[in-house]
């Protein structure tokens, strides 16, 4: 709210016939009596027969007055007003009640329209904006409507204007009747009342502020004291080295060092895992390796002894054996044997000749201990087999 606003405000009261002086003063804080006076005043010179209570006691009718005074100006003369803004009493408020002064100054200012500019009306030639033409034919149905509702009431409004003319015009022209002095007198009175209330409302607003001011001084210096010995607490307990401090320090250096050690170790750890199940796996690998070929070697020495028992050929159990990659030294091993074998057999086949001179009765018994010394050799040679090939196997890994 600018200073101009409030000083055109209180100029178009002046002008419109307010009853009380208005200066700028006194919407510094807010006052609700001035302002409701302000609206009711207003709405009366717009609608004398408007239907507003100026009760404002309590907080309830304050509502309602403002509700009942925004209805009127908001249907009637289309106005916008913000009845939260007329509620607040301040200067916020003039804004709004500004409006409304200024409604009304222009309506009293403009000249009477002549009567050729009256019966010059004509429709638009072309209706190019419909909403708006609708808009306006609602307007003028509006105000047909409440200028009838005023000219049904003209016959009481005209009795109280005419009194309110007289009354003018005797004061105007100086007149000394006892009512128009008592009248005057009473309002004179009711404008001092009302100062002498605002003035003691101000001085209780002032008093009330002092104490505050006094509260408040109090508590800041409360606080600064506060404040200066938490400071100086704050600065003790700095100053002083608080216990087992060293200790502390101590067994936290310690600490540090065991938890480096526990992660070297514990990496340490994880990499020997590692390399651990590495070297597992890599030693099922050669055991598997080793499993196969000796089992390809058993099977082949079985074949062999198989073969020498149905007088078949030893140069294929070579060609096997070399297949399964056996080196030189096995086969010459193998042939060793073989040799060895066939010389047994050669001396235990000429002892069972003579005997079977001697005695032919016990040939059975000697075919039997043939076999059993043949099965015995055999096993012999197979074990000596597999212990040569591990040998083997073990210098060539």
């Amino acid at each position: 709210m600018s200073y101009r606003e409030l000083r055109n405000f209180c100029e178009q009261m002046r002008a419109l016939g307010y009853h009380r002086i208005i200066s700028m003063e006194n919407f510094r804080r807010p006052n609700f009596e001035l302002v409701a006076d302000i609206l009711f005043w207003l709405a009366q010179k717009y609608d004398p027969n408007s239907d507003i209570s100026d009760n404002i006691d309590e907080e309830k009718h304050r509502i309602e007055f403002i509700k009942q005074i925004t209805t009127l100006f908001v249907s009637k003369a289309r106005l916008k007003i913000n009845p939260k803004r007329l509620y607040m009493a301040d200067v916020y408020a003039v804004q709004e009640i500004l409006k409304i002064s200024t409604f009304l100054y222009k309506a009293q200012v403009s000249p009477p329209a002549d009567e050729e500019e009256i019966h010059d009306f004509s429709l638009p030639q072309k209706l190019s904006n419909i909403k708006s033409h609708k808009i306006l034919a609602q307007e003028i149905t509006d105000l047909a409507t409440r200028l009838y509702d005023q000219l049904g009431k003209e016959d009481e409004v005209k009795l109280a204007r005419e009194k309110a003319l007289q009354f003018l015009s005797n004061v105007s022209r100086g007149g000394n009747s006892q009512s128009e002095q008592s009248y005057i007198q009473k309002c004179i009175q009711t404008i001092l009342k009302q100062q002498e209330q605002n003035i003691q409302e101000m001085s209780k607003y002032v008093v009330n502020l002092e104490r505050e001011q006094k509260q408040l001084e109090e508590k800041i210096k409360r606080k600064t004291k506060e404040l200066e010995q938490a400071e100086k607490r704050l600065k003790g307990m700095t100053s002083v080295k608080p216990a087992y401090q060293e200790e502390y320090d101590r067994q936290e250096y310690e600490l540090e060092k065991l938890y480096q050690t526990y992660v070297e170790k514990f990496r340490n750890l994880v990499y020997l895992e590692h390399v651990l199940d590495g070297q597992n796996k890599q030693a099922e690998i050669e055991q598997k390796k080793k499993n196969q070929i000796l089992q390809g070697v058993r099977g082949v020495i079985q074949d062999a002894e198989m073969n020498e028992l149905r007088g078949g050929d030893d140069d294929g159990n070579d060609d096997q054996l070399e297949q399964l990659g056996g080196d030189s030294r096995l086969q010459s091993s193998n042939k060793e044997k073989r040799n060895n074998n066939d010389f047994m057999r050669n001396q235990q086949g000429g002892f069972n000749r003579q005997q079977m001179d001697e005695d032919v009765e016990e040939g059975d018994d000697i075919d039997d201990l043939d076999g059993g010394v043949d099965e015995d050799e055999e096993e012999e040679e197979e074990d000596d087999g597999i212990e040569n090939l591990d040998d083997d196997n073990e210098a060539d890994f």
